[in-house]
């Protein structure tokens, strides 16, 4: 088998195990919605199922890892994953992204009680666990090995509305932030972070660092989101928003392009 064959078995074996372990999870919730009026969002109980879900992206990229290499071992896989020795200018490009991440949800939603700032701080562990964690999968491994395939801008395309897809059963949890926004629009925004998560991956080279700072973009945007008239969470997306994540996908494909190109005259 060549390896672009063995790459898009090893994608296939991927989405099955990270799909099948998140949607089990997550229909267990939808179930105990409509079956029994019991897991509603927001109780505390709904957290297990709801994040041990949301973990499935880094359950299949470590089962997948296991699978095709024997060397790898759970405390080399978190090693990998939780690489700290990285260069400065990786933690500069971080910086510059995290307070862009910031700016950015202040100018497009709008934050009425600044204070809230400091909550998010206190919740950015749950950020990391019910969102962070995804990008093990996402850019960890998927990114990376459908690029092989298809190269750099097909691959952040498929890859973002994959991220998307895979978040479909949240549509049908009563109370969740998804549940009130239209899937178009928000499968266009995650196309765009695709694109954003995956340039700050090339030029830091650093899963950790996409991590936080996907559990960073969950908490700004969770600065904006309110309880609306019927008691469930509202995001309001109006044209602020698309301007904002539209300027964030010119320069991320800028970067991202670049990068790329940079890459044959240093190998």
């Amino acid at each position: 088998m060549n390896e672009g064959k063995q790459s898009l078995e090893e994608i296939k074996l991927f989405l099955l195990y990270t799909f099948s372990i998140s949607w089990l999870f997550w229909l267990i919730i939808i179930i105990a919605n409509r079956v029994f009026d019991a897991l509603w969002y927001g109780e505390l109980l709904t957290w297990i199922p709801m994040l041990i879900g949301s973990l499935g992206p880094a359950f299949g990229a470590y089962m997948i890892y296991r699978k095709f290499n024997n060397n790898i071992s759970l405390n080399s896989f978190t090693k990998l994953v939780f690489k700290l020795d990285t260069v400065k200018k990786a933690w500069i490009i971080f910086g510059l992204f995290t307070f862009w991440r910031l700016f950015m949800v202040w100018i497009a939603f709008g934050i009425e009680d600044p204070i809230s700032i400091l909550f998010m701080f206190i919740n950015l562990p749950l950020f990391i666990i019910g969102g962070g964690f995804e990008e093990i999968g996402w850019r960890g491994y998927l990114q990376p090995k459908l690029e092989k395939v298809t190269g750099y801008l097909p691959s952040t395309f498929i890859v973002g509305l994959i991220w998307s897809i895979w978040h479909l059963p949240l549509w049908l949890i009563i109370g969740t932030v998804q549940s009130a926004l239209p899937f178009a629009a928000y499968t266009f925004l995650a196309i765009i972070l695709s694109f954003s998560f995956t340039t700050l991956y090339k030029h830091t080279n650093n899963i950790l660092l996409c991590v936080l700072s996907h559990a960073w973009f969950n908490g700004c945007v969770g600065l904006a989101v309110y309880i609306g008239s019927e008691g469930y969470l509202q995001l309001n997306l109006n044209w602020k928003v698309y301007m904002v994540f539209i300027l964030e996908l010119v320069v991320s494909l800028i970067l991202g392009m670049n990068c790329k190109l940079k890459k044959p005259k240093t190998s």
